[in-house]
């Protein structure tokens, strides 16, 4: 495990387990942020050098191979710099060189891609889940308010027809305010459009 540690960090040969020539401290330090709190792009420069080490291909090649596909030059000594976190890559380099290498370009910034996005897709079958009860939640609150008005509509033309019967002359003093009338209509006939499952079922109308 400390082998590996080591040579993740750069101090080690990836091949031989060798000690490598002793890094600058600039370098040494830079090294030792990464690997307790990687950064994207510490973890492109880390993942990059163990992709192409993974394929057997010396920094010249993989410059090559980039160069190729950008259909301009790319020295062997940048993919060193990069490598050693003293270059930042540009965005085109980092698509050309996932492409070079034969890999999705999320391997080279991520070290669990795999777990991160299980963990990603649990969180949002959770939110999901949660959002759905509340969805439930609120269209069995607007079932119930649209019910409750169906009743108070139903009560209000039994109380307007009994009073009419009595005095016709009072149809004026029964009629609702034109916008709630407006708002009343255009609510139940929303209702009555809705298709089955959307919405409370037929009932008396406004």
């Amino acid at each position: 495990m400390l082998l590996q540690q080591c040579r993740d960090v750069g101090l080690l040969d990836s091949e031989v387990g060798r000690p490598r020539p002793p890094p600058s401290i600039a370098i040494l330090t830079r090294k030792c942020q990464t690997a307790m709190n990687p950064l994207p792009g510490d973890l492109f420069a880390r993942r990059l050098r163990q992709e192409r080490e993974r394929l057997g291909i010396s920094q010249a090649e993989l410059a090559r191979r980039m160069a190729a596909l950008l259909g301009a030059n790319v020295d062997a000594t940048a993919i060193t710099r990069i490598e050693q976190q003293t270059r930042a890559v540009r965005l085109d380099e980092a698509v050309t060189a996932a492409e070079a290498l034969g890999v999705p370009l999320i391997t080279l910034v991520s070290d669990n891609y795999a777990r991160d996005n299980e963990a990603e897709i649990q969180k949002q079958l959770a939110e999901l889940a949660i959002a759905e009860q509340e969805r439930e939640r609120l269209l069995q609150k607007i079932h119930r308010i649209t019910r409750t008005i169906r009743q108070l509509s139903a009560e209000r033309e039994a109380f307007v027809s009994h009073a009419l019967s009595v005095n016709p002359e009072t149809a004026g003093d029964h009629e609702l305010d034109p916008e709630t009338q407006a708002a009343l209509d255009a609510r139940m006939r929303d209702v009555r459009n809705k298709p089955a499952g959307e919405g409370p079922g037929p009932g008396p109308s406004a």
